[in-house]
Parts: structure tokens; sequence; C-alpha cells
């Protein structure tokens, strides 16, 4: 044997050392990384070395170290993961709205809606007792005020997820920025012949955190950079460059976001509706959608509730309750009172002038003709019906209100109406709303006012045929065209929020089962076994110190040949 064929095997011994070690560092770091979930095992690539010359092998050739992972897997993986964060955003925004609307305790509109309910029903029972006008004025302003926080709370969720929209936004640049100097990073090691698995690694980690807050399409290209699209092609990702996303504020509702891509060039582009998957879309559906489908189901329950108490509430009278003077709660603009007062009815309504002894000196019917009649129209025919501006005149204010002013010792109160010209113009309103539930509260005609309560009708001691009536809207159908009561119109209104959280939570559910299931798949592949990696190292320190034996084995023989 020739000292140059000694001084082979000596390099085929340090290869061999080399091997092994890079095996033990290998497990060492598959073992250090046992409970990184994002972390793909790792194994050294080891082929044998063919010899330049020579009848014999050449050792082991150390290729590299392998990612053990499985591409597609992965990619399932990633992309359920936007399902996943459409159901987490869903559940914990309905949950968002149940707290609101939370009815446990009795601190409820519901409970609140029965006091009120009740406190009509003991005034019926006596009409002319101020303590039980007292709490029906406190009960009305306990539904008022719930109703009107609760409008209120729907209005400030909405903003409050858009300005989750907005944080979430920001996350998706910075995720898109990560993945873009992890892509730089990758092609900086791959070219210098190092070992880019634990930054491949790092950047299959930031896209399933990217999935989550939005849909994305993503391949990795020939020059191993990851391009990552959103909606319908937009690049969020190119190479080293990342473009954008932002809350843009060109919605058609004054102050709430739309999502735009921003490009290098600057060039944007309304991505809201491409956009399918993720957190972000969902926010934008809870924003937009769910809590408006809500808010606009209470806006309605408040306006009709208001509109039917009043209904019944402008005809009557109050505890020894007559009027000099009354102006309408509501005004019209000028453009609105050249056009005909909608929502009128056909028929007539009543105005009763009274004496200081409460008795009817006369009664004056005037007409209305429905989707014909402007407000002046219907105030020149109280005047022409009355005949004599010195007993009692309407008159059009600047602001668009009424008022209706009796001349005189006689007084006047409304009496029954056909057309809903009172309720609507808001003379002797019991309720006060314009926006629905937000401004909805007792009438300032009533508070502190107590005795101005209509129980009855035409200043009859002891009528209480008015309470009884409102105390009756209770179990008349109302709403949903005259086909549902309004209890039964809020009890669907949870009824509804109920179910949308179980099917959401039940969605949540099989999401999770899904994920678990690729998750588990994944694992199989890549996850690190403590056994497998404890053998591994095993097996590489005994190569190890077989290869050193044979290093030495292969020394003492080249002694010997150099001492010959």
């Amino acid at each position: 044997m020739t000292t140059s064929s000694l001084f082979a095997q000596l390099d085929l011994g340090k290869r061999s050392l080399a091997a092994q070690q890079a095996g033990t560092s290998v497990a060492g770091h598959n073992i250090a990384n046992i409970h990184n979930e994002n972390f793909s095992r790792q194994r050294v690539q080891l082929d044998p070395q063919h010899p330049s010359r020579g009848r014999f092998g050449a050792g082991v050739d150390l290729k590299g170290v392998d990612r053990l992972t499985d591409r597609f897997l992965n990619q399932r993986l990633i992309s359920e993961q936007s399902r996943g964060g459409t159901m987490d955003a869903r559940v914990g925004a309905l949950r968002r709205l149940e707290n609101l609307m939370n009815e446990s305790e009795g601190f409820g509109l519901r409970e609140a809606l029965n006091q009120f309910w009740s406190s009509w029903g003991a005034v019926a029972n006596n009409p002319e007792d101020q303590i039980f006008r007292t709490e029906l004025t406190n009960a009305a302003n306990t539904l008022a005020r719930r109703m009107s926080t609760l409008g209120n709370d729907l209005q400030n969720l909405r903003q409050e997820f858009n300005g989750r929209l907005a944080e979430r936004v920001n996350h998706v640049n910075e995720l898109a920025q990560h993945i873009a100097s992890l892509n730089e990073k990758v092609q900086q090691v791959d070219r210098g012949q190092g070992e880019s698995n634990d930054l491949r690694d790092q950047r299959e980690a930031t896209l399933k955190e990217l999935s989550k807050l939005v849909q994305i399409d993503w391949f990795e290209n020939e020059h191993n950079t990851l391009e990552v699209t959103v909606g319908n092609g937009f690049p969020l990702v190119h190479g080293r460059t990342a473009n954008a996303l932002e809350a843009s504020y060109s919605s058609g509702e004054a102050g709430y976001f739309t999502l735009r891509g921003i490009d290098f060039k600057g060039i944007s582009r309304d991505l809201t509706g491409e956009i399918k998957g993720g957190e972000l879309p969902e926010l934008v559906a809870m924003r937009d959608e769910t809590v408006v489908r809500f808010s606009n189901k209470l806006d309605q329950f408040a306006s009709e509730l208001a509109f039917q108490v009043n209904r019944v509430h402008s005809t009557g009278t109050g505890l020894n309750v007559r009027n000099n003077e009354l102006h309408s709660t509501f005004a019209l603009k000028a453009d609105a009172r050249a056009a005909p007062l909608p929502f009128l009815k056909d028929g007539k309504f009543r105005i009763h002038l009274v004496d200081p002894g409460n008795e009817f000196l006369e009664t004056y019917e005037i007409p209305v003709n429905a989707g014909k009649d402007t407000l002046d129209d219907i105030v020149n025919r109280i005047n022409s019906t009355v005949g004599d501006p010195k007993i009692l005149q309407a008159r059009v204010n600047a602001d668009g209100s009424v008022s209706i002013e009796a001349k005189g010792a006689q007084q006047f109160v409304m009496g029954q109406d056909d057309t809903d010209f009172a309720v609507l113009m808001g003379f002797n309103n019991f309720f006060e709303t314009l926006q629905g539930a937000r401004d909805f509260r007792l009438s300032n005609n009533i508070v502190g006012h107590p005795e101005r309560i209509a129980a009855g009708r035409g200043l009859l001691p002891g009528d209480n045929s008015v309470a009884r009536e409102i105390q009756n809207l209770q179990n008349v159908p109302t709403m949903e065209g005259r086909s549902v009561t309004f209890d039964e119109f809020y009890n669907g209104i949870t009824a509804d929020l109920g179910l949308s959280i179980n099917r959401a939570q039940n969605d949540q559910k099989n999401q999770k089962i899904i994920l678990d299931q690729f998750q588990k798949l994944r694992d199989e592949v890549s996850s690190v076994s403590m056994d497998e990696e404890v053998a591994d190292m095993v097996q590489f320190q005994r190569g190890f110190d077989a290869a050193a034996k044979f290093v030495n084995t292969v020394d003492e023989m080249t002694k010997t040949v150099i001492n010959m």
C-alpha cells in the first residue's frame, strides 16, 4: 500500500468523522426544537463518495441537511387556516354582541319591557293615583335608557370592529414584510451553500399566521422565494418586495374602512369584495352586515313601539290636563313642507274645545286626504274648520313645527285621530325617537309631569281606556305586517342571535377538527420524535467512534510505511 493511498484513507476517515458529527448535531438540533410546532425535523443526507480512480469506495459524501416535510400537506394546512380565522373571528364577534344583549340577572331590555307593560296595567287599575303614574314614568325611563344604551352600544360595536380591522391590516403588512425579508435571507443562505431549513420553517409559520388574517394563494418560484397573492391576484409579496394593504376611508359610509391594496408604484385597488376568507373579511361582514342587521331590527322595534304607544296616547288626556297651546315635537324642512305629508291615513282627527270645568264646548273634526295634503294644507284646514282665530288657531312655525293655540279663557285637548296626524307630528306623544333605538326617550312633555300621562279620554274621571289599550299592545300583533307581538318580535331577535352563535360555534368546532387532522398528518411527517432522535444520536456516536478508530489505524499504518 502506497503512502498516497493511505493519505486518501485519512481523507475518507475525515469525511466520515464530519458526517457522523453532522448527524449528531442535526439530531441535537431536532431535540432542541421538539416543542416548536412550526419546526420540521431534519436529516443529514449521506451518499457514497465515488472515487475518481481506484477500485475501492471513497467513503461518505455529506450532501446537506434535508427538511422532512410534505409540501402538499403544508399547503392544505395553511389554506385551512383562513377558514379557521373566519370562524374564530365570527364566534368572537357574536360573543361581543351577545354580551351587549345580555338578558341575564334582570338587567336586559326584556325585563324593562315587561315592567313597562305591567306599569301600564297598574295605571289602568288606578288611573287617578299619582303613585302609579310615577312608577310608570320610572319604568318608561328605564326602558328608554336601556333601549338607547343598546342602540348606541351596537353603533359603538361597529366602530370597535372597524378599529380592529385597521389593526389587523397593519399586522398583515408586518407579516408580508417579514415574508419578503425571509425570502431574501433564504436566497442568501442558498447561494452560500448553507442550510435554509430553519428559515423556511419560519417562512411557513408566518404564512400560517397570515392566512388566519386573510385568504392567500402562494407558491415557491425557481428563485426559492415565496410569491403571495390576495383577492383576485393582488401581489402581497413578490420576491424580496412586500406590497401593502390599506384601511382606507374611501368607504361609502363615512368613518368606515374599506380594504385596498397599494403596489410598489403607489397604485391603489379596492380589495374589499375580493377577499373571501380570514379575519379581515369577517370583521367587515360583522361590521356591515351582522351588527347592522341586529341594529336595524332593534330600530324597527323601537320605532314601532314608540309609534303604537304614541298613536293611542295622543288621543287621550291626562289628569285634569288642558292645553292653552301645543307644539309638535317634530318639524319639517322647507322642501318636505311642499310635499304631501307621508304616512297619513284618510279620515278625521278631532280637537275638543273645553271650559275650565272640563266641559266640552265644541268638537272640531278636521278631514285629511292621505297622499295629497301637505302640512300647510292641514294647518289651513284646522283654521278654516274653527273659523275664528280668536277662539283657536294653528300655525306652521319658522322651524317647520306646528303650534295650536287657544285664545281667551277656552282651552283644548286632542281627541280621536283616525289619520295619525297627531302622532306623526308629535302632539301629546309618550315616547320620542327619530333614529330608532339610539335616541329613544320619554317625551319631555311627560318627564317630571306624571299627571300628563293620558290614561283616559275626554277628561272623564276614572277613565282608563287609553291605559288599558296601551297595556293590551303587549298581546296585539303589530310587528312584521301585524303577524307578531312586540314580545314575540324581541324574542325573535334574541333567538336569532342565539342560533347564529350556535351555528358559528359548531362551524368553529368542525373546522378545528379539520385543522387538527391536517396538523396530525403534518406531524407524522415533520414532527420530532425523541426516541428516534436519541437512537440516531447513539448511532452517529458509534459511527464517530468507529471513524476515529479507523483514522487512528490508518495513522499507525502511515507511520509504519514512512519508517520502512
